[in-house]
């Protein structure tokens, strides 16, 4: 079925066996209930909120040491879920993308984009699977702006190696949303201005191009990507529409960098993933949630990213 037309009967239905799932016994680890949420003091571009259940109830992480991952079968894997939780498979063009929910849920609706799971293909980012995200983005229904998609890489805080992407509900508007822009290569790769605090690539789609040019424009990123492998570099995507006043209705797609691998994933505290370098996040440390500054949020991203952009913008020059 064409996105053009299914991507918001598929969200519609996803939507409703989500929430009919919550009130299942023994399928979520929990029931998602963030009490506290709050605008970090400063320019109020951090977005924050207090999930303990997280902390405590979620899957531990595995360490993916290398960008060209390998599959382990042995290892927790999306083959392994239970029937319930999956919530529905969607054909697009020559695999199934599996909708699955995440079983410790950062927001409502958290659900995870697993395309052909029985392949067996490690957390290193396909065509298709980016195609369907953008695309599946692209046509949903132009009030469900609060619907993201968020991928970490091997090094990036990436948790299972098992591919898959992550669909939010975050109806706050986040650091990205409202980011200055500034061009970069063409007519819709832009990165973060320098007045901006951090700094990443921004690739904008606009649902009125024509399929051709919109696959050529997927497949530019897509490069970018594959480079980034190539050359050891772990990023994060963020796909949001758009919520700000420039641009229109497009989605854009935020590609941070990091300049070297994350292995150490302490639970207690906070890390730079997609959600942290979009500027939402997650603490289930209450004294943590008090205390925590923008400036702090903002330092360490830019610590874990920041000098590799040097090599990047270089890549968009060539």
């Amino acid at each position: 079925m064409d996105l053009k037309t299914a991507a918001t009967r598929y969200l519609v239905e996803l939507q409703q066996k989500w929430l009919m799932l919550q009130n299942t016994d023994n399928v979520f680890a929990y029931n998602l209930n963030v009490t506290k949420s709050r605008y970090l003091p400063g320019q109020k571009i951090i977005y924050m909120e207090y999930n303990p259940q997280r902390t405590r109830l979620r899957r531990l992480p595995q360490t993916i040491s290398s960008l060209k991952p390998v599959f382990n079968e042995e290892a927790f894997n999306f083959k392994k879920i239970k029937p319930l939780e999956l919530l529905m498979s969607i054909p697009y063009e020559d695999i199934v993308i599996s909708m699955i929910i995440n079983k410790s849920p950062l927001t409502r609706y958290h659900t995870l984009v697993c395309p052909d799971v029985a392949a067996g293909q490690p957390q290193r980012l396909t065509l298709p699977a980016l195609s369907f995200c953008v695309k599946f983005l692209l046509n949903l229904a132009d009030e469900e702006k609060a619907f993201r998609i968020g991928y970490n890489s091997p090094g990036a805080l990436a948790s299972v190696n098992h591919l898959h992407l992550h669909i939010l509900y975050v109806t706050a508007d986040l650091y990205v949303d409202k980011a200055e822009l500034e061009l970069l290569q063409s007519t819709n790769i832009y990165r973060l201005s320098d007045k901006m605090p951090t700094e990443a690539i921004c690739f904008i789609f606009n649902k009125t191009t024509d399929e051709a040019a919109l696959n050529a424009q997927i497949q530019k990123l897509f490069n970018f990507i594959i480079w980034l492998c190539e050359h050891d570099i772990p990023h994060n995507l963020f796909l949001t529409p758009n919520r700000s006043a420039c641009f229109g209705n497009v989605l854009k797609v935020f590609v941070s960098c990091r300049k070297a691998f994350c292995y150490v994933k302490d639970l207690n505290t906070y890390n730079i993933g997609f959600c942290e370098v979009s500027g939402y996040v997650t603490v289930g440390d209450e004294q943590l949630y008090e205390s925590l500054t923008e400036q702090e949020v903002l330092a360490k991203i830019q610590s874990e990213t920041g000098e590799v952009y040097k090599e990047i913008y270089e890549y968009f020059k060539a």
